[in-house]
């Protein structure tokens, strides 16, 4: 016959193996849900579109003085400045294509997006969000941002996107003669625009960018010798591109 104290106990028991599947399938509820919230949303279906990049990179990220508690709130900003300057200027966030890269973020934009857009009126708002940003945080804490814009085919796959239209972004990006001309002007924001693009949308545009804000650029990165276009906002900063030797003259 069983107890009081031994039936006590069985209840205890049932209740905590009762607690413990629960507790396992919220777990799992929850993974599944994690897993639908984080997995990478895909743009398009698989193949390749006519698309714009935008890459952009935090200046000096690995500085002794960011901890990890500075970088994360430092990545943290950037999204924030990132995912409010794409929705104010009429780019919808949740519909482009976002990788991480750790110290910044790579943006493949819808292609039916005027590219116009990308920049002019987005370098704007971009700026804008840096300046509240920097206002607001300690000089370790304060963004100083590089952002390189090109537009071309673009190859969606299941692991993400690839094609020589990203790899000539981050070559931009990473171009020392645009780094150095950034680093001497001291601004928030300095943007660079691959030699198609200006051609296409800035020069032979709808005349709603000022083409004379860009300085031509020589790059040389790895294997890639090109000509690019550099403005640092909110105008060009002629005394630090002269000092570069770099620069295209008369370009």
């Amino acid at each position: 016959m069983e107890t009081p104290r031994a039936r006590a106990s069985g209840l205890v028991r049932s209740a905590s193996y009762a607690r413990v599947a629960a507790a396992a399938g919220m777990g799992r509820a929850m993974g599944r849900l994690s897993a639908r919230v984080l997995r990478p949303r895909p743009y398009a279906p698989e193949g390749a579109l006519q698309c714009a990049v935008v890459a952009f990179d935090i200046a000096g990220f690995g500085d002794r003085r960011r901890d990890d508690e500075v970088q994360l709130y430092v990545r943290a900003g950037l999204y924030r400045i990132l995912e409010e300057a794409f929705e104010d200027t009429g780019v919808p966030w949740r519909g482009c294509h976002r990788e991480d890269r750790g110290d910044g973020v790579l943006i493949v934009v819808p292609a039916l997006v005027a590219t116009e857009l990308l920049i002019s009126p987005l370098t704007e708002r971009v700026r804008a969000g840096l300046r509240r940003h920097n206002k607001l945080s300690s000089e370790p804490a304060q963004i100083r941002l590089r952002m390189a814009l090109h537009a071309g085919h673009v190859h969606f796959d299941p692991y993400g996107v690839a094609g020589r239209t990203l790899v000539h972004a981050f070559r931009l990006l990473e171009a020392p003669a645009f780094k150095t001309a950034f680093a001497a002007t001291g601004r928030e924001l300095g943007c660079v625009v691959s030699d198609r693009l200006y051609d296409d949308v800035i020069r032979h545009g709808p005349g709603l960018i000022d083409p004379d804000l860009y300085d031509a650029i020589s790059v040389s990165v790895k294997e890639t010798e090109t000509r690019a276009w550099v403005h640092f906002p909110p105008g060009a900063v002629r005394s630090a591109l002269n000092a570069w030797p770099h620069v295209v003259a008369g370009a």
